[in-house]
């Protein structure tokens, strides 16, 4: 089978490792292609060499680029000795160092295809467009067309969208990362704005403290509100929002709600934290981080796993387009937090003046006269520059992948998802609308159908499912070859 995979990051890895697994001991060779447009592999945006105050979110002992073996990561930091040598399953470790094992999986991996037969060619080219050809798929480029009989999308996450049109701005710049060489062009004493206040606006604002800015940073976004503090893990079970509840349907998110806050009350978790006004952000985190563990953290993880497919695809259109305009931003921020010492650092500089979180903006412009405005109920005074941080939307599509998404949908190859991105089959992450035997999509471009499917975690989890996919396709090729 000649597999194309578009998209050269963790998903592709993960990918790789998988069908390795899965094709251990049978006879079928893979001709494999991994077009990466930007020529980096492995790390993607997220894991590439950048500062090391910049952590993984998730502990050591929870990230992995293998599906169900959660240490591996673990593993392999004891293994390279030095500071890591005794790291522990609860550590925070910087992201380059994960960066640094996909980098080192994928040459694994690699070789590990190509002893057994297999050709993987590791190609750093941008495809434009996809369409099916027979049962099979063409692929173009600049200048090239090639063609395979499987595809898999890997294409990852996309840049901040410049939602306030400041491109070309003096002082404007348009990526968070790498910090490394965004960062230092800012340095100084001058006011920065960092737009978005999710994770990777914790890294910019995090990343200028580390490096030594003296001036005042302001974070800002519609809401102001931060990833929360990650708590111990406590593994919980759902006893009250289960998919045999769902199942009795029909899916209302009042009924969801009524479900998920008994479970929260059982748990001693106070369901105001969820809904309940929002609280300011230094308030917010000082309180997270005095709090032993959090159980309403704890319990939306296990939300995120047992219930999350059956609620959001479930749910009428109306009712998920609420919960995008109005519950997003809290409920990101408490599957999405952040490492405790990322938010004793924040607080610290939020303690001492520097450092502030200011919700309600509605627009920044660039003035030539007094630089970057902000405007909304609490807008800060103008600063000097600008660092785009911001996301917006489920699965939004970067900038050079959108003819390539586009294609996907114009050729009748996939059906674009009302919420973003593509949809797919919640099983077997196949693509759906085009009725493509071997089409199949990973990662955040499948979060407008699946809800969450970004992190390691969901990666892993689609790229085994689309690994078990295609074996079952050599497998049965190769008995019909036989017969």
């Amino acid at each position: 089978m000649r597999l194309a995979v578009i998209g050269g990051g963790a998903a592709a890895v993960s990918l790789l490792d998988s069908l390795l697994r899965h094709l251990d001991g049978h006879p079928a060779t893979l001709d494999i292609t991994v077009y990466e447009g930007s020529g980096t592999l492995a790390t993607g945006r997220a894991y590439r060499p950048d500062l090391d105050c910049a952590l993984v979110n998730r502990q050591a002992g929870y990230m992995s680029a293998r599906w169900g073996d959660r240490e591996h990561f673990l593993r392999w930091l004891r293994e390279q000795g030095g500071r890591h040598a005794d790291a522990e399953p609860e550590s925070f470790v910087p992201r380059s160092d994960f960066g640094r094992y996909l980098t080192g999986r994928l040459a694994e991996c690699v070789a590990a295809a190509e002893g057994r037969g297999w050709r993987v060619d590791l190609r750093a080219a941008l495809v434009h467009e996809v369409a099916p050809a027979g049962e099979g798929v063409l692929l173009r480029g600049d200048g090239w067309v090639s063609d395979a009989d499987a595809l898999v999308l890997c294409v990852g996450s996309a840049a901040p969208g410049d939602p306030y049109r400041l491109a070309g701005a003096p002082g404007f710049h348009p990526d968070p990362y790498p910090m490394t060489e965004v960062l230092p062009r800012v340095l100084g004493d001058g006011h920065v704005l960092v737009l978005g206040t999710g994770l990777s606006g914790v890294d910019a604002a995090l990343g200028l403290l580390h490096l030594g800015h003296t001036g005042p940073i302001t974070m800002l976004s519609r809401r102001g509100i931060l990833p929360g503090v990650r708590a111990v893990d406590r593994p919980m079970t759902l006893r009250h929002l289960t998919p045999e509840r769902l199942a009795a349907g029909p899916v209302r998110l009042r009924e969801v709600w009524r479900l998920f806050r008994a479970d929260l009350r059982e748990a001693g978790a106070d369901p105001r934290a969820l809904v309940g006004p929002v609280v300011p952000a230094a308030d917010r985190l000082r309180g997270q981080l005095a709090a032993s563990d959090n159980p309403a953290q704890s319990l939306m993880m296990a939300a995120l796993h047992s219930a999350r497919l059956p609620v959001w695809t479930g749910l009428p259109d109306a009712e998920k387009r609420l919960v995008l305009a109005r519950f997003q931003p809290v409920l990101k921020s408490t599957y999405n937090p952040m490492p405790p010492h990322t938010a004793r650092r924040l607080l610290a500089a939020m303690d001492s003046g520097q450092l502030s979180v200011r919700p309600g903006v509605t627009a920044v412009t660039h003035r030539p006269d007094r630089g970057f405005v902000a405007e909304g109920p609490a807008a800060p005074p103008p600063a000097a520059a600008v660092i785009d941080s911001t996301r917006v939307g489920l699965a939004v599509v970067g900038a050079g992948s959108r003819s390539l998404v586009s294609s996907v949908v114009t050729s009748g190859l996939g059906e674009p998802s009302p919420y973003g991105g593509l949809r797919v089959d919640v099983d077997s992450h196949a693509l759906l609308g085009g009725g493509h035997p071997a089409a199949y999509a990973i990662g955040d471009i499948t979060s407008g159908e699946l809800y969450y499917a970004g992190s390691m975690f969901m990666v892993n989890r689609a790229a085994d499912a689309v690994a078990a996919a295609i074996t079952a396709r050599v497998t049965s090729a190769r008995a019909t070859t036989a017969a």
